[in-house]
């Protein structure tokens, strides 16, 4: 199993300052953490936000600062060597699709061939609205963003003929470092979903409400995978793992490695935690990254003693 942290609102555990969050990734990346992960949005109309929180029980207020991702992991790259740097998940579908490969290309050459990313399509009009992106059909317009990226990232010239955009003798370089640059999707577990990623992606990444289910979509996804001709054990699972409380409110890391340790043996791949979400301040991270590097070595124990 591998183990990542989300640094969505870490800025938050150091007085609202972002730069002390590069200094996070970089001890991440040195202890042997896997994967430095962030999210995305690219804004909010309040009325759709305030409908988010009490329907959904969105979790982030209206003030909530979002950096714009891939530049975000772009300045983790430069502080990093190994770990992964990976959205969950890019709102792909309100990006110009030339665009978004080009900075994902750009993210994959400086950081020596390390971009893992999620994408999905989000859940506000708003943000298609305000980006000049058609809401409507935009599940189908991720495979298509996708089938485009791809052939951007391995010929020049490419061609690409989509229902809603095309190019043609169109070159665009560089290259990513990687043959092919891992895609996984953030969408709700059903066969159509699967088989969208099985045609074009290269996993799931996990919506925390999917995960009563979580064992039966895993089986699902890794025979759609076998159905499409592909290893179904390759199919990447990431889940976000929030933090087991106590009655009296403190996190409990022992409950929540138990938790972690269940959904690997159920067929998580991938294992992120949200410093914001265990910690109340920045001088409680390293003890949060020790215990998440210790999973690996516990899961390989439990594995092994079954």
């Amino acid at each position: 199993m591998q183990v990542g942290l989300n640094i969505l609102g870490a800025e938050n555990l150091y007085g609202g300052q972002i730069r002390p969050v590069l200094r996070l990734a970089a001890d991440a990346d040195r202890a042997g953490v896997d994967m430095i992960s962030t999210g995305d949005h690219i804004g909010f109309n309040a009325a759709a936000h305030a409908q988010r929180v009490e329907t959904n029980g969105f979790p982030f207020p209206l003030e909530h600062d979002w950096y714009e991702p891939l530049s975000l992991l772009s300045s983790v790259a430069a502080v990093t060597d190994r770990v992964l740097l990976n959205v969950s998940v890019l709102i792909a579908t309100v990006r110009p699709p030339v665009l978004l490969a080009k900075q994902i290309a750009t993210l994959d050459a400086i950081s020596g061939g390390r971009a893992a990313i999620g994408m999905g399509v989000g859940w506000q009009e708003a943000e298609y609205t305000a980006t000049n992106m058609p809401f409507d059909a935009r599940f189908g317009r991720m495979e298509d963003t996708v089938r485009a990226c791809r052939e951007l990232w391995t010929k020049a010239p490419a061609n690409f003929q989509g229902r809603e955009f095309s190019f043609a003798d169109f070159h665009s370089l560089p290259f990513p470092v990687q043959e092919r640059v891992p895609v996984i999707f953030g969408f709700g577990p059903s066969r159509r979903n699967f088989d969208r990623i099985a045609r074009v992606a290269d996993g799931w990444t996990v919506n925390p409400a999917d995960m009563q289910t979580f064992s039966q979509s895993v089986s699902l996804l890794r025979d759609t995978f076998a159905e499409h001709g592909r290893d179904p054990d390759s199919a990447v699972v990431q889940v976000s793992v929030a933090p087991e409380r106590r009655d009296d409110g403190t996190v409990d890391l022992d409950a929540t490695a138990d938790k972690t340790h269940a959904w690997h043996d159920a067929g998580a791949t991938v294992a992120v935690f949200r410093p914001a979400t265990f910690c109340t301040a920045g001088e409680e991270v390293p003890q949060l990254i020790d215990w998440a590097v210790g999973l690996k070595s516990t899961t390989d124990d439990t594995r092994e003693g079954q």
